[in-house]
């Protein structure tokens, strides 16, 4: 990356194009769009009054991750659409940034590690600059600090939740309660999501809405995975794919185990696991246990995700824990039954309704996993029903233009509350 000579301060333009990197000097980093950004003599949250909205994407980092590229979606699609559209990293820009349109603007707020007081002074100070209209932050570090700075200014602040986050403790969750006083309205993932908030954390259910997570499915409907099939797999192995960090709570040992249940029961099978993660090692060390060098491979980060989802006789996720997982998504689009364990938001995430089905839960052992593997194996005939399905229910209910309907409606709902109580 390139780095600027000398401290570039957060009224500078960047081209849409540049690289930014954070420095310790500076307030913050800001990548101007390449639209022109004229002001409005409109008050700050009045845009149903006007044709485009003023809106605002705050979280810690665009590193890779469900969540985070949700983030670029959105802010993609809005821009897309004629909103003015700004991101904010709080921390660390990541991976993802170059995923941004060049349209979008793009700040760094350069947050320290832990408690970092001069935060919500920054962000407030720079919502107001730009006259946000909406804010959406995602996660617990920009859901906390988003809300912290936005007190008493007026604007309203959507924060959206993508996971049971069971990890909270004792005063994440009082912390939770107190600020949804000042949230405008809290987004839910999946019905799961949803539930915990209201039943576990305490947040007043008339608060949450549920949107599930979309993906632009034509683009994995399209997906060519001729090729890579026969690169992965010989004509008579069973080939069963699975895309994700490789994180604790997506639980990929499992996966290894339940190839070795297969592969002891003399099913001819392929496992390919797409992705990287800190959880790397411990995958690479079952496999090596369980003498699967030959069965199960680990690909890594890939850039023909598409293709690799057609590939794939079977998508499978193997997870404890998930959000509304925008892989089985993606796999489902392409074509491909999925085979999920029953992890929370899991369930939103499989095509089916009482014509069929594209996707099957399964419980959260390995056991549970290959049962229902061998048993799709088996019956091709099945498993091209569940193909067509996934892919047709896809394309009508998992497409991210829904979750833009969506969002749009509930910032105008939240945009013309706060005009009325302002």
């Amino acid at each position: 990356m390139s780095t600027p000579t000398r401290p570039m301060q957060s009224s500078e333009l960047v081209s849409p194009h540049a690289s930014i990197q954070s420095e310790t000097r500076k307030r913050s980093v800001v990548r101007k769009a390449a639209r022109s950004r004229e002001p409005s003599d409109l008050p700050h949250n009045v845009s149903f009054l006007q044709t485009r909205r003023r809106l605002m994407f705050v979280i810690e980092a665009l590193t890779v991750g469900g969540a985070e590229q949700m983030v670029v979606d959105l802010a993609n699609e809005f821009v897309e659409r004629g909103d003015s559209v700004h991101v904010v990293c709080l921390s660390a820009l990541g991976e993802l940034t170059p995923r941004l349109s060049p349209d979008v603007t793009l700040h760094l707020l350069n947050k320290k590690r832990g408690v970092d007081y001069r935060i919500p002074r920054r962000l407030r100070a720079l919502v107001l600059e730009h006259r946000i209209q909406v804010v959406n932050s995602h996660l617990w570090t920009a859901n906390l600090w988003t809300r912290l700075a936005l007190v008493k200014s007026g604007i309203p602040v959507v924060v959206t939740e993508h996971n049971r986050d069971v990890w909270k403790r004792l005063h994440n969750r009082i912390v939770d309660r107190a600020l949804s006083r000042v949230t405008a309205r809290m987004i839910a993932v999946s019905q799961d999501t949803a539930n915990f908030y209201a039943k576990d954390v305490g947040i007043d259910e008339a608060l949450i809405s549920v949107v599930n997570n979309g993906v632009n499915t034509a683009v994995y409907a399209n997906g060519n995975g001729s090729e890579l099939r026969r690169n992965l797999a010989s004509p008579e192995e069973f080939l069963i794919g699975s895309v994700g960090r490789l994180a604790k709570a997506k639980n990929h040992p499992r996966l290894v185990e339940a190839a070795g249940i297969l592969r002891d029961a003399g099913i001819p099978i392929r496992v390919v696991i797409v992705g990287e993660g800190p959880e790397r090692q411990a995958t690479e060390d079952r496999i090596a246990e369980l003498d699967l060098g030959d069965v199960v491979t680990l690909l890594g980060e890939r850039d023909d995700v598409p293709d690799l989802l057609a590939a794939f006789d079977v998508f499978v996720l193997s997870s404890d824990r998930e959000g509304h997982p925008l892989s089985a998504l993606e796999a489902q689009a392409a074509g491909t039954p999925a085979v999920l364990t029953d992890a929370g938001g899991s369930a939103d995430a499989v095509s089916r309704d009482d014509t069929g089905a594209g996707g099957i839960l399964v419980e959260k052992t390995p056991e549970a996993l290959a049962s229902c593997l061998a048993e799709l194996a088996a019956d091709p005939v099945r498993l091209a029903r569940m193909s067509e399905f996934a892919k047709n229910h896809a394309a009508r209910y998992f497409d991210k233009s829904l979750m833009i309907d969506r969002y749009s409606t509930i910032f105008d709902k939240v945009q013309r509350s706060s005009v009325v109580t302002s």
